[in-house]
């Protein structure tokens, strides 16, 4: 069987999403899948189930998606809870006990929870949250943020912030040059190439940054070799999140061959019955003890020398509730 992929853009807008929804039920799609933030992937999800129709995300880690609003939604990913413990713990390991968290309410639970859960697990070993800053999506001068920053006593071991480049690559800069050494923390959004540079005119740029991710995009990883095949047949593919848009049509090809259908509802049970698919990012995945999220290990990733490298790749156990 082959593929067709249907692809409209919403422009980041959830009335747009809803009506593409409706259009695209009437063309016997066996899986949707949207931008992924939960004040559109609900509504997205609800009248897609009407159909029997799943929405599969490759990148979403919002919680809401999990609480059971829906029941027609899968993710190949863990949630952030994972992501924020995964880092905290290695923060702890690096003697980190005094943190700053940076929240925007602009990326739902992602860019407000998630630094939360960081500094929950920080406290629960022993350290303190001194503070909590606010900042908004585009952010070019950090300089308010950075003078509450300075203004602390004790100066702070580490920020947590879960955002994307280009703000952050321009917060770490500023901080630098401000003088600021502690350790900038953070999660998926920080998986992109382009924070890599950085490291290109000073590689000791990136020495005390580190987060915690959904797979191991690093030289030698799966991904790497996935961007290579990619770049032989002429597709420039690079970072994360194209390796796991790829495992997402991995899983949807797993479940028709499993169901011998193209119901959707045929392919979403077997998919999440399944004991293992095999995926582009990491070797394999399940559902089976999760129903909507896969449940894998979540890599820290940190720099040396301006490279990549796996600092910690665990579960973590010691998750603060979230469900």
């Amino acid at each position: 069987r082959m593929f067709e992929l249907l692809i409209q853009d919403t422009g980041a807008d959830t009335q747009t999403a809803i009506s593409l929804t409706e259009r695209f039920l009437g063309e016997d799609i066996v899986a949707l899948a949207t931008i992924p933030f939960s004040d559109t992937m609900i509504p997205v999800a609800q009248i897609a189930g009407a159909q029997g129709v799943s929405v599969i995300q490759a990148q979403s880690t919002q919680i809401e998606m999990h609480s059971g609003v829906v029941d027609n939604f899968i993710t190949n990913v863990a949630p952030d809870p994972y992501t924020a413990t995964a880092a905290a713990n290695y923060a702890l390991s690096q003697g980190v006990e005094n943190v700053v968290i940076f929240t925007s309410d602009e990326g739902g639970s992602w860019s407000a929870a998630l630094p939360e859960w960081f500094s929950d697990v920080i406290v629960e070993n022993g350290g303190t949250l001194q503070a909590t800053l606010n900042y908004t999506s585009g952010t070019t001068d950090w300089s308010p943020q950075i003078a509450e920053l300075r203004a602390l006593d004790p100066a702070p071991d580490a920020v947590f912030i879960s955002w994307a480049m280009p703000d952050i690559g321009i917060l770490i800069r500023q901080m630098r040059s401000a003088g600021l050494d502690a350790w900038v923390v953070g999660s998926d959004g920080f998986d992109d190439p382009s924070l890599d540079a950085l490291a290109e005119e000073d590689p000791s740029a990136l020495d005390k940054v580190f987060f915690g991710t959904l797979a191991p995009a690093v030289p030698g990883s799966r991904i790497d070799a996935f961007q290579k095949e990619c770049a032989e047949m002429g597709m420039d593919v690079n970072g994360l999140f194209p390796s796991l848009g790829a495992d997402t049509i991995k899983m949807i090809a797993y479940g028709v061959e499993a169901a011998g259908s193209t119901d959707p509802v045929a392919v979403r049970e077997a998919i999440r019955s399944a004991d293992s698919i095999p995926v582009m990012s990491v070797e394999a995945i399940s559902f089976q003890d999760t129903n909507s999220y896969a449940l894998r290990e979540i890599p820290v990733i940190g720099f040396e020398n301006g490279a990549r490298v796996v600092l910690q790749q665990d579960i973590p156990d010691n998750v603060p509730g979230w469900q």
